[in-house]
């Protein structure tokens, strides 16, 4: 990253939260990836729920959206969350999502690789939510500024 990226001017590279809600971040992704890990290994998921799911493909894109937008609230919450560190992030998502994915059959679950596509919609959907609204925030807070 050059200088004129890391400017003052811009809240994008500010570390916009204190310690304590920074850790909470990164507990709360913790704690949820951890869930998320059981849920996609459990050789029942409809149990979990107590019923019938809704759409494997609709649950894998929200599931992941989340874990997306949690993650790319730690690098927001650090002030790393554009330049190479968005796409990093997201490519070690996408590949954790693999390993999801093929480790399911040692549970008695079906890896699909549909499944994955679906993971990475929806960590896209989450990681650029997080971006979209800190580029908002910078925006407003520069019209204030000026």
């Amino acid at each position: 990253m050059d200088g004129a990226e890391r400017s003052p001017k811009s809240a994008m590279f500010q570390r916009p939260f204190g310690a304590w809600p920074q850790r909470l971040v990164v507990a709360a992704t913790a704690a949820y990836a951890a869930v998320l890990v059981f849920a996609t290994h459990y050789p029942k998921p409809e149990e979990l729920v107590g019923g019938r799911l809704p759409s494997d493909k609709l649950l894998h894109f929200m599931a992941y959206g989340v874990l997306g937008l949690l993650a790319a609230l730690i690098l927001r919450s650090r002030g790393r969350l554009v330049g190479r560190f968005t796409p990093l992030l997201g490519a070690g998502l996408a590949f954790w999502c693999v390993i999801d994915e093929a480790t399911q059959p040692f549970f008695g679950r079906h890896a699909d690789p549909l499944d994955w596509v679906y993971d990475v919609i929806g960590l896209a959907v989450g990681i650029g939510a997080v971006v979209a609204g800190t580029m908002l925030i910078d925006r407003l807070q520069a019209r204030r500024a000026g």
